[in-house]
C-alpha cells in the first residue's frame, strides 16, 4: 500500500546506475549534503498524496542539481 500522505509512509527504492566519468574537471560541487540528515520526511516530494486530488506538479525532494 501506498502511504506516503502519512510522515513515516513514504517507501525508497533503491536502484543502480552505471556512470562514466571522463576527464579530470576542476569544479566544486555544492551545495553537498549527508545522509542521514539531509530529509526531515515532511518535504513536499517525499509527503504527498498521489491520490485525491491528483497532484498537477511534482517537487523533486532534496537540493539543486549542481550545474558546474
Amino acid at each position: 500500500m501506498y502511504v506516503a500522505q502519512s510522515y513515516g509512509g513514504a517507501q525508497f527504492y533503491i536502484s543502480c546506475a552505471q556512470v562514466n566519468v571522463q576527464g579530470g574537471g576542476s569544479g566544486t560541487p555544492g551545495p553537498l549534503v549527508a545522509i542521514p540528515g539531509v530529509y526531515t520526511g515532511n518535504e513536499p516530494g517525499i509527503l504527498i498524496n498521489i491520490y485525491n486530488p491528483i497532484p498537477a506538479n511534482y517537487t523533486q525532494p532534496g537540493p539543486a542539481v549542481w550545474s558546474g
